[in-house]
C-alpha cells in the first residue's frame, strides 16, 4: 500500500499523465479527420453523446474514454499530492511562517485546476446543445428544452461592396406566458441569455413563404399573399384554393414528372390545388406572370402567379452550459494565484 500511495502522490506520475494525455489527444485528432460520426461531438453534451454513440463505436471513440480516465487520474493525483504536502507542512508550520503566503498560493493554484476539472465535468454531463433552430420574422419559436418562446422582430444585414455579408443583427424578443419579457439585439459572439440558456445567431437570410396570386383577372383581379399551409375561398361557392409544391426552376422529366433544375428562380412555378367542398378536384401549375392561363375547369376563376412573399429568418444555436462559470472561476483562481505565487517567490529570492 505504501508503494501505491507514493506512486499516486508523486509529481512524476502527474507529468507522465500529462504527456500521455497529449499523446492520446494527438492520436484522437487524426481519428476525427474524415470521420462523420465524430462530428456529432460538437452537437451534443459529451457524456450524452458517448452513451448514445461512443459505446457502440469503440474503434472511433476509445481515445475519448482514455482522455476521461487520464483526466480522472490526474485529478486524483492532484488531490492526494496536495493532501500529503499539507500534512507535511502542518507538521512544520512553525518553521514556515515566512513562506506561508507562498504555500497558500501554491494550494490555490491546484485548487483552481481542480475547479476547472469540476466545471468541465458538469458541462460534459448536464445542460444541452441544439443546433440549427430557424426563427422566422414575426413567428414565435419554442426554445428547445426551455419553457419560453423567442420571436424575431427585425433583421439588419450589412454587406461589403462585393456583395458578401459583413455583419448582421437580429432583434429578438423572449415570450413567457404570452407576454414579452425581454428584448435584445443579438450579434455574432453577442448571444441572448435567458434562464441559463444562450442563443447564438449563426446565419440569416430570407425564405420564400408562399406565393402572391392574382385572382380574377389582370385588370379587375385582386392580389392575395397565400402561405403554404393556407387555403383561400374562391368566388364560386364551395371552391377553395391552396398552394402545393413550389419549384424555382421548373422542368419535367421524360416521364412528365415535375422537378426543379436548380435552386435559382429562373422559371418559377407553383402547384395550385383546387378543392370543392373540401375535396381535391384538380391540380395545375401556375408560372410566374403567365397571364394567358385559362380559368379552372368548371369555374370562371382565373389565377395568376405574380410574385413570392419572403420572410426574414435567423438560424440560432441554443446552448445551456451549467459548468461554464465554474470552469471560468477556476481559471481565474489558477491564473491569479500563479501570478501571486511567482511574484512572491521572486520577492523572497531577492531578500535572500
Amino acid at each position: 500500500m505504501k508503494n501505491l500511495w507514493y506512486l499516486l502522490i508523486s509529481l512524476r506520475l502527474g507529468i507522465y499523465l500529462i504527456l500521455v494525455f497529449v499523446f492520446v489527444a494527438l492520436i484522437g485528432s487524426f481519428i476525427m479527420q474524415g470521420n462523420p460520426l465524430l462530428d456529432g461531438i460538437n452537437q451534443e453534451v459529451l457524456f450524452k453523446w458517448l452513451y448514445a454513440y461512443g459505446l457502440t463505436n469503440i474503434k472511433a471513440s476509445w481515445w475519448l474514454f482514455a482522455l476521461i480516465l487520464i483526466t480522472f487520474l490526474l485529478g486524483i493525483n492532484t488531490v492526494l499530492c496536495n493532501t500529503d504536502r499539507a500534512l507535511s507542512l502542518f507538521a512544520l508550520r512553525k518553521r514556515l511562517r515566512k513562506r506561508l503566503w507562498i504555500e497558500l498560493t501554491s494550494y490555490a493554484m491546484h485548487l483552481g485546476f481542480l475547479i476547472v476539472l469540476a466545471g468541465h465535468l458538469i458541462s460534459s454531463t448536464t445542460g444541452f446543445k441544439s443546433k440549427g433552430n430557424i426563427a422566422y420574422q414575426g413567428v414565435p419559436l419554442k426554445v428547445p428544452y426551455m419553457d419560453y418562446y423567442i420571436r424575431l422582430d427585425d433583421l439588419k444585414v450589412e454587406y461589403y461592396p462585393n456583395g458578401y455579408p459583413k455583419d448582421f443583427e437580429s432583434k429578438l424578443t423572449v415570450i413567457e406566458d404570452g407576454r414579452d419579457v425581454l428584448n435584445k439585439a443579438v450579434m455574432v459572439n453577442h448571444p441572448l441569455s435567458h434562464k441559463g440558456a444562450y442563443l447564438y445567431q449563426v446565419d440569416s437570410g430570407e425564405a420564400v413563404s408562399g406565393a402572391n396570386l392574382l385572382i380574377g383577372g389582370e385588370k379587375e383581379g385582386k392580389i392575395y399573399s397565400l402561405g403554404f399551409d393556407e387555403r383561400i375561398a374562391l368566388p364560386e361557392t364551395g371552391y377553395s384554393l391552396q398552394i402545393g409544391r413550389l419549384f424555382p426552376d421548373f422542368d419535367t422529366t421524360s416521364d412528365g414528372e415535375a422537378y426543379s433544375r436548380s435552386p435559382q428562380f429562373n422559371n418559377p412555378a407553383v402547384e395550385l390545388l383546387l378543392y370543392k367542398d373540401d375535396k381535391l378536384v384538380s391540380k395545375s401549375w401556375a408560372f410566374y406572370r403567365d397571364f394567358k392561363r385559362e380559368p379552372f375547369s368548371g369555374t370562371k376563376t382565373r389565377v395568376f402567379l405574380v410574385g413570392f412573399p419572403a420572410k426574414k429568418y435567423v438560424i440560432l444555436d441554443v446552448q445551456k452550459d451549467e459548468g461554464a462559470f465554474i470552469a471560468l472561476a477556476g481559471s481565474l483562481i489558477f491564473l491569479s494565484s500563479s501570478l501571486i505565487y511567482f511574484t512572491l517567490k521572486k520577492y523572497k529570492y531577492r531578500e535572500v
